[in-house]
């Protein structure tokens, strides 16, 4: 299923060049052949510079895939999912049913390129849709997941709201999630904002509230050092990246080792903090 978004938090956030650029598929076609990969026959670690589009990338996807438990044949909703590359790896590594939702069109026709071409079809479906009014009937999900979404999300309450609305009674929701530090003001630019107003980052006591308050349950939480050291447990069992290919996320931006030299940054300084959570649907 395919929809055109309702709202774009993105688009509204100012529009990043690497939201509203030019077309991604034809530049993919392009390094994936300067790679020697076949588009038609690709292995999910050897995109997994490009598309684990969050800090700390497929690390971080293991680490919270532990946490929050994907079991073979869970109904999972990403929200946010970017070209899929989360989705890819809990329907190949977990045997997980994945719908990847993104609100950037262009980002959703990447994600079905890369889908394809791994030969994830049949588990991994892409929908182009919003975050604040998503497309599905009530309590489908087994599980809601999200990474590097909600500094995006002005209106988190809602976002929040609509993940647990779209689970089933005892479904989980996963985050690892950017959230505000005691260290000062954001400094710019970092990946998702150029300026203060494209940027919507709470403190982690203020996620952790919001989740209590959408009838969540807390069952893990792991905050700054915590949720680094789970995700630092998980690197050492993933596959050495290849040197010889040109795949990483300069692709989708330009700009970006001036970004994720901001993000560092703002990690290093305080102001910024990585937060992992696991909450279950009470009712």
């Amino acid at each position: 299923m395919n929809t055109e978004p309702l709202y774009s938090e993105r688009a509204a956030a100012g529009g990043l060049d690497y939201y509203v650029g030019p077309e991604i598929v034809d530049g993919l076609h392009q390094a994936l052949g300067a790679a020697g990969l076949d588009p038609t026959a690709l292995d999910i670690d050897d995109l997994a510079l490009l598309d684990e589009f969050h800090a700390l990338g497929r690390a971080a996807t293991v680490a919270l895939a532990e946490l929050a438990g994907v079991r073979p044949g869970d109904r999972v909703l990403d929200i946010g999912a970017g070209i899929g590359g989360p989705a890819r790896f809990l329907a190949a590594r977990h045997g997980a049913y994945v719908t990847a939702l993104d609100a950037t069109p262009r980002f959703c026709r990447a994600a079905e390129l890369l889908t394809s071409g791994a030969g994830l079809t049949e588990r991994v479906t892409v929908v182009c849709g919003d975050a604040l009014a998503l497309p599905f009937a009530d309590a489908w999900f087994d599980l809601a997941w999200s990474q590097a979404v909600s500094q995006n999300i002005a209106d988190k309450q809602r976002f929040i709201a609509e993940a647990v609305r779209v689970l089933r009674p005892g479904g989980r929701l996963a985050l690892f999630e950017v959230v505000a530090g005691p260290g000062g003001a954001l400094e710019l630019p970092v990946p998702w904002a150029d300026h203060e107003d494209q940027s919507w980052l709470v403190s982690g006591e203020a996620l952790r509230e919001l989740l209590v308050a959408a009838s969540l349950e807390i069952v893990a939480w792991n905050a700054g050092p915590a949720a680094l050291a789970t995700i630092a447990a998980a690197a050492p069992s993933l596959p050495a990246p290849r040197a010889d290919h040109p795949l990483g996320l300069d692709i989708l931006m330009p700009d970006y080792e001036e970004r994720m030299a901001g993000l560092v940054r703002n990690v290093g300084q305080g102001r910024i903090a990585l937060v992992q959570a696991v909450a279950r649907r009470r009712d």
